[in-house]
C-alpha cells in the first residue's frame, strides 16, 4: 500500500542547519546530508509520495540537487520554497526525478481539502469550512497558529514528538482533530 509522507525544509547542503536547530542531538554538520538521507530511505518505501513543502537544498545547482533525489526513495511532490530555484526544479520534472512542482497544491486527507504551502498563511482555500493547511519554513519556532494548521517541516516534528521524522497523514489528522476552526477574514464558519 502506498503511504504518503508530509516533510519540509530539510535544507541537504546546509553547512550550518544544524546549529540552527535540534539537528545536533542527532548529526553533526559533517555528516547532516548522510543522516537526512538515511532518515528519509528509513521512513519512504519506493512507492510512497512524499509531499516536500519547500527548502529542500539549501543548494540550488541542477546537479546537485539531481544528485540528492536520485538516492531518495518514494515519488517527490515538491512545493516551492525560498531557496528553490524555478529553472532547476523544472528541469528535474523534466528528467523524472519528481512528480511535480508548484507553489502551491491542493490535496485530500480522507474527504478533507489540504492546502499545501510553504509559508504559513492565516487565511487559505475552504478553512471556513474545516479545510487545513500545511506549511513549513518556520522550523518549529511559528507558535502563533490559530486554526487547522501545521507546519510539517522535519524540524517541527522533532518538536512534537522528540525524534527527526516525517508526518503520516494519520498524525496530522489526530493533530488537526485537537485544533478549533478559525477564519480570520470575512467568511464565516460554516458546519457542514
Amino acid at each position: 500500500m502506498t503511504r504518503k509522507w508530509f516533510t519540509s525544509d530539510l535544507h541537504f547542503k546546509h553547512k550550518n542547519i544544524v546549529s540552527f536547530s535540534k539537528r545536533g542531538v542527532d548529526t553533526t554538520a559533517e555528516e547532516h546530508d548522510a543522516w537526512m538521507q538515511q532518515l528519509w530511505n528509513e521512513t519512504v518505501a519506493p512507492g510512497d509520495l512524499v509531499y516536500h513543502l519547500g527548502d529542500f537544498c539549501f543548494n540550488a545547482k541542477h546537479k546537485v540537487v539531481a544528485d540528492i533525489l536520485e538516492k531518495l526513495n518514494g515519488q517527490k511532490i515538491m512545493i516551492k520554497g525560498n531557496h528553490c530555484k524555478d529553472d532547476t526544479y523544472h528541469s528535474l520534472l523534466k528528467d523524472g526525478l519528481i512528480v511535480s512542482y508548484q507553489d502551491y497544491k491542493e490535496v485530500k486527507i480522507g474527504a478533507t481539502k489540504v492546502c499545501l504551502f510553504h509559508y504559513p498563511i492565516s487565511s487559505w482555500n475552504g478553512q471556513g469550512r474545516g479545510s487545513w493547511h500545511l506549511h513549513g519554513h518556520s522550523h518549529g519556532n511559528f507558535q502563533d497558529t490559530k486554526g487547522k494548521m501545521l507546519d510539517v517541516g522535519v524540524d517541527n516534528y522533532y518538536n512534537m514528538y522528540g525524534i527527526h521524522g516525517f508526518f503520516t497523514e494519520d498524525q496530522i489528522a489526530m493533530h488537526m482533530g485537537n485544533q478549533a476552526i478559525y477564519v480570520g477574514d470575512h467568511h464565516k464558519i460554516i458546519e457542514e
